[in-house]
């Protein structure tokens, strides 16, 4: 049952932004209730007669997010474009799935709607609804565990496909929609900058980044934003002594990957940027993996990046807000389950890459304590809380993926075995 938009100007706004693309009518626009947390403003849209209906998804990009959309459609066209031609030549294996993002062009051709009135500048996209699939928020909303695991080796092979099929992409003039996302080096230089103590961007100058994009976009989270006392309380936290000393004697393992792109050693390729589990579909009718979207973080990087986002959240049986780090744990199921779906489905990997998969996982989940770390120190600046939000929930978050890391290198060589003898099958 598809529920209205309560605002009957949202509604009137979404019917006439929707008419502008190439749909037949009537048409209607409905809220979408499953949208996102960035693009906070998308709708269903239902066009055609009765009978020869269709449905589709309008989206406004969030500038506050995404500052170039044009840039961000940019890499999605070709994004799109690219795992088109990989399956117009015939990539599928027997049995398994894959659709591509369809875009609605405008009524004048263009691939997506441009609108400029009292609010400012708008960019709008007409995207066809994928039909006959479902998605899930998390691997624990599952209840049957053959069939967590199941879902688990389908988002695996899921990832792999997209990194195949989008493998050939030009990335010569491929920008980062969020400049310095995914950089571990800016990460770690915030958090020094933040335990050095640094108020001012003039203070902060040795950590900020060379490059003037990354910095303008980044610079706010080199600095401190709390209260003299409240910065004191927080950095002489003792529950945070050996979650600091830990990220401190883990800098140089950290870096590991961006040392690799820089000398040559691994692939610079097209990544998708996020890879949570709700941004992959499956077929309703067999249960395999069908789709990836949310295509607005395509960037130039390693596709270990994605690999080992996607493996870290999926196995942290705990969650990522758990106040009790004893629940922490590393579900080597899920792991095993992941790692068989992705290496079965890959294509013509370097096995310099795939031998860096064990260290991937532990590295992002290393990466994004140090973010929540820093986020903490500083005052909350980046993930910001909400109002019901317990004011210590980023540290929570610091010692959840951190106390991860430490599982996950706790099971470093269970992990490598059970890679390695996928990769040997």
């Amino acid at each position: 049952r598809v529920r209205r938009v309560s605002e009957e100007y949202t509604l009137a706004q979404a019917n006439r932004l929707a008419s502008r693309f190439d749909l037949p009518i009537p048409l209607e626009a409905f809220d979408f209730p499953e949208k996102g947390n960035i693009n906070q403003h998308t709708y269903l849209i239902i066009a055609g007669r009765a009978g020869n209906r269709g449905e589709y998804l309008l989206q406004r990009i969030n500038q506050q997010v995404f500052t170039q959309p044009r840039s961000v459609m940019s890499a999605m066209l070709a994004c799109i474009q690219a795992q088109k031609d990989c399956l117009a030549r015939g990539a599928l294996r027997e049995g398994e799935e894959w659709e591509t993002v369809t875009l609605i062009p405008t009524r004048e051709g263009k691939p997506y709607l441009e609108v400029t009135d009292r609010r400012g500048y708008s960019c709008w996209r007409l995207m066809v609804k994928i039909q006959n699939a479902c998605t899930y928020k998390s691997l624990g909303e599952i209840a049957d565990p053959q069939q967590r695991l199941r879902v688990a080796e389908e988002a695996g092979s899921g990832l792999a496909m997209y990194a195949s099929f989008t493998s050939g992409m030009d990335i010569s003039g491929l920008a980062s929609p969020l400049p310095g996302y995914r950089d571990t080096r800016v990460y770690y230089n915030q958090l020094l900058s933040v335990l050095a103590g640094n108020r001012k961007l003039e203070e902060a100058e040795p950590y900020l980044p060379a490059d003037p994009v990354v910095r303008r976009s980044t610079e706010w989270h080199f600095i401190i934003h709390l209260p003299p006392e409240e910065y004191r309380r927080r950095i002489e936290d003792r529950e945070l002594e050996p979650f600091i000393a830990l990220v401190r004697r883990e800098e140089g393992f950290a870096l590991t990957l961006l040392r690799e792109m820089e000398l040559g050693k691994i692939r610079r390729v097209a990544i998708h940027g996020d890879t949570k589990l709700d941004n992959f579909l499956f077929s309703k009718r067999t249960g395999r993996v069908k789709a990836i979207v949310d295509l607005d973080t395509i960037m130039p990087h390693t596709w270990l990046v994605d690999w080992g986002d996607m493996v870290r959240s999926l196995v942290n049986v705990a969650g990522e807000k758990e106040p009790d780090l004893g629940k922490v744990q590393v579900d080597m199921n899920i792991y095993q389950a992941v790692a068989k779906g992705f290496l079965r489905s890959a294509r013509d990997i370097p096995p310099q890459e795939t031998d860096r998969m064990v260290d991937a996982v532990e590295i992002i989940a290393l990466e994004l304590g140090v973010r929540f770390l820093s986020d903490y120190l500083r005052g909350d600046s980046y993930f910001k809380l909400g109002p019901a939000d317990p004011p210590d929930l980023n540290k929570t978050r610091a010692m959840v993926q951190l106390t991860l890391f430490q599982r996950l290198r706790e099971k470093k060589n269970a992990a490598t075995r059970c890679v390695e003898a996928i990769r040997n099958v």
